[in-house]
């Protein structure tokens, strides 16, 4: 139920644009506010002296949030409503971020982080459940909301370089925490005016699948999940650092520089989510899927062994293959997800998916503080893209479904 009325059975065009914007928004949100942190640390053990892996590690716990506090967030979607729990998800990250820019002390520091995750936990159960519901082709507006989260992961590095050589360190958070409340009160009132509401069935549902491939998905993507957000966290947060030693000082000799390519990187990967989501819409999702994920083995094996140009080059690369199967893979979540658990199965995707992500960041902060490097860090990670990549071929070889229920041609 939203503020004002019950909730629509299908939303009307306008409105579904609407939500798809704000949806869109969280992702940028979500991602941007997540590895603000990564990218601030290069430089915060000027401040609070302590060492760069015992600083990254205080962001681990939120990490763990972000995973863990998915599920509670999905089922509270699904049961109470995906538009208040948005509003809850942009006044708390913006909370959150000002706790973090202000903190006077580690100890505070560790309290912001730490409802960053939190709240972030909220939009990707939630926000993806209310995006697919409204979505008339799925798969290339999932590509395109994987570019919004795109933006966002490129667009940190670069404010918090920007803010860290202009301004201050604190402004990194302040500024987008500020404008993360703002963003949640006019969703609120949009939502008290009746301008959103929630959404109660979808535009396009597809055919209900066999049982038993539902029984295999499940069980598959629970394992590619586990692997993906083992890998993804590890990159994003790592980068800066493999930026800073891997680039000569003539190219990024600043932190503002390093930001620059931490985020051309991202915002050229963010490109291929388009390009999954357009394939996932016309061929077979699982195809897609399991290519990516092979696509994805000798970067990752590569990455630490390279320096300069190339380095950028080899990281391009596994960023884009990772952004390329985001589309197939949630579009397999819901052709293989009854409706009405719909956030709660995108809430147990990403209770895998990120809240192994947090002990991956702990496990590369210790790391590095013992060996000076991330190389160990990225055998495990190639190891657990070639598992994923043998698990992705388990999956039922059809398409995910068909095209007309998917609304791929609506």
């Amino acid at each position: 139920m939203n503020a004002t009325g019950s909730a629509r059975d299908a939303p009307a065009p306008r409105e579904a644009a609407l939500a798809i914007a704000f949806s869109n928004l969280g992702h940028v949100y979500t991602h941007m506010f997540t590895i603000l942190y990564a990218s601030a640390v290069l430089y915060l053990p000027s401040v609070f002296g302590l060492g760069y892996g015992e600083l990254l590690e205080l962001a681990s716990l939120g990490l763990v949030l972000f995973g863990v506090g998915a599920l509670p967030a999905g089922w509270l979607g699904d049961r109470w409503s995906q538009v208040g729990m948005m509003v809850i998800f942009f006044l708390g990250l913006g909370a959150g971020s000002l706790v973090t820019g202000l903190a006077p002390g580690t100890g505070t520091l560790f309290l912001g982080l730490s409802l960053l995750g939190l709240f972030a936990s909220i939009y990707h159960p939630v926000g993806i459940a209310w995006l697919v519901a409204c979505a008339r082709k799925r798969g290339i507006t999932l590509g395109l909301n994987s570019v919004f989260g795109g933006v966002g992961s490129a667009a940190a590095p670069i404010f918090v370089g920007v803010m860290i050589d202009y301004f201050s360190w604190r402004a990194a958070f302040v500024v987008p925490g500020i404008i993360s409340l703002l963003t949640g009160a006019t969703l609120w009132l949009a939502w008290r005016r009746g301008t959103v509401r929630d959404v109660r069935s979808e535009h396009s549902p597809p055919a209900k699948p066999a049982r038993g491939a539902m029984r295999r998905v499940f069980i598959v993507l629970t394992l590619t999940m586990a692997c993906n957000g083992f890998i993804y966290t590890g990159l994003t947060h790592t980068m800066p650092k493999l930026f800073e030693t891997g680039l000569e000082p003539l190219i990024a000799g600043s932190y503002t520089e390093i930001g620059l390519y931490v985020g051309g990187v991202i915002a050229i990967a963010s490109a291929c989510s388009v390009i999954g989501g357009w394939l996932a819409d016309r061929y077979s999702a699982r195809a897609i899927y399991v290519s990516c994920w092979l696509a994805m083995v000798v970067p990752i094996f590569v990455l630490t062994s390279t320096a300069g140009m190339l380095l950028l080059a080899v990281a391009a690369l596994a960023m884009a293959f990772n952004a390329g199967f985001a589309a197939a893979e949630n579009m397999l979540v819901a052709h293989y997800t009854p409706f009405r658990w719909r956030s709660l199965a995108y809430g147990a995707k990403f209770v895998l998916a990120l809240g192994i992500g947090g002990l991956t960041v702990s496990l590369a902060g210790r790391t590095y503080d013992a060996t000076g490097n991330f190389d160990l860090l990225y055998v495990l990670f190639t190891g657990a893209t070639l598992a994923a990549a043998l698990g992705a071929m388990m999956l039922p070889g059809r398409r995910a479904a068909p095209a007309e229920a998917l609304g791929a041609r609506a």
